[in-house]
């Protein structure tokens, strides 16, 4: 029997699997796509919620791209949305790999850090509604086929027209049918800009010096180096005179690392893995934008430069 919608998860890593395994024990059929051992684990076993929730589900399909196309190729025309979750630097490749299953009426949500990623999917995906998410719930996936859900927040999705505002609706209704706290907002912009405020201070502190988020508080120079991180990007926003949802985004992302103290952020486990991270749609954007704007980045600037330094030492020959 069909669930109520078909929902793709592209890049079911944390965030992604956490969101997938949600829908599909509410009744959806839910697609979770992936590459890593984490997919087989709960394309065999299941997957684990755990934390705040305490769920074992099978989804519809957990598969990598090589099982993708023989497995769903008939119900490819009935996918209603697909969840963009891939790491930011890897939306491109992703989006452009299930191309040939995905109809012009499958909506694209991206639910990503950093900038850009939706003008990619835009690109790409030009006859498709595509909506812009962002999240700051804390989730670990502390093995393969678990998913440790360690604190609340909640999910904004944005819209520009009244079109889209009805589809950023429908799909917010199914997330707070599954539990999880969602909000409408018509300044997606400013919410997305105050993650990155908050990601390019948090990620590339804790990823140099391997250390949980809640250190970045309780180390007086490491806080020091966040607010200076942090302040340079708000200054971008500044001068773009974009619209931040917290008066003070300093006091804003103190309150962030407060609520996820325990979580070890995504670029420290890219680190460890020695993975390529998302440093280039983080402090690499405000890098960007803050030259053409005249607005000092030099912390960015340099913090950028150690992130990209150990990425480099990962693939010397």
């Amino acid at each position: 029997m069909r669930g109520e919608k078909l929902i793709l998860v592209l890049g079911s890593g944390s965030v992604g699997s956490l969101y997938g395994g949600l829908l599909a024990v509410n009744n959806n059929d839910v697609i979770l796509l992936g590459r890593s051992l984490h997919i087989e684990v709960i394309r065999n076993n299941g997957l684990i919620i755990k934390g705040l929730f305490d769920f074992h589900v099978a989804p519809r399909f957990a598969g990598t791209f090589d099982y993708l196309y023989p497995t769903i190729e008939e119900r490819c025309e009935e996918i209603d949305y697909i969840l963009v979750t891939t790491k930011a630097h890897q939306t491109r490749a992703a989006a452009e790999e299930i191309l040939p299953i995905v109809s012009k009426k499958a909506i694209l949500i991206s639910i990503q850090n950093g900038l850009g990623t939706e003008d990619i999917l835009k690109e790409l995906y030009p006859e498709n509604t595509v909506l812009r998410g962002i999240t700051s719930i804390g989730v670990n996936r502390p093995e393969p086929g678990i998913i440790d859900f360690t604190s609340e927040g909640q999910i904004h999705l944005g819209y520009l027209t009244e079109e889209e505002k009805e589809k950023a609706q429908a799909f917010l209704k199914l997330l707070t049918k599954s539990g999880l706290q969602t909000k409408l907002t018509n300044n997606i912009q400013g919410t997305v800009f105050s993650k990155l405020i908050i990601n390019c201070a948090l990620n590339p502190l804790t990823a140099l010096n391997k250390v949980k988020n809640k250190v970045i508080l309780e180390d007086e120079k490491l806080k020091e180096e966040a607010i200076s991180l942090a302040t340079e990007a708000w200054n971008v926003a500044k001068k773009l005179e974009i619209k931040l949802p917290a008066k003070n985004p300093i006091e804003y992302m103190f309150e962030i690392i407060q609520n996820t103290g325990e979580n070890q952020n995504s670029m420290l486990d890219d680190i460890l893995n020695k993975r390529k991270t998302e440093i280039d749609f983080l402090n690499g954007k405000i890098i960007s934008l803050g030259e053409k704007l005249d607005v000092d980045v030099t912390h960015n600037k340099e913090i950028y430069d150690k992130i990209h330094s150990i990425e480099n030492s990962f693939f010397e020959v």
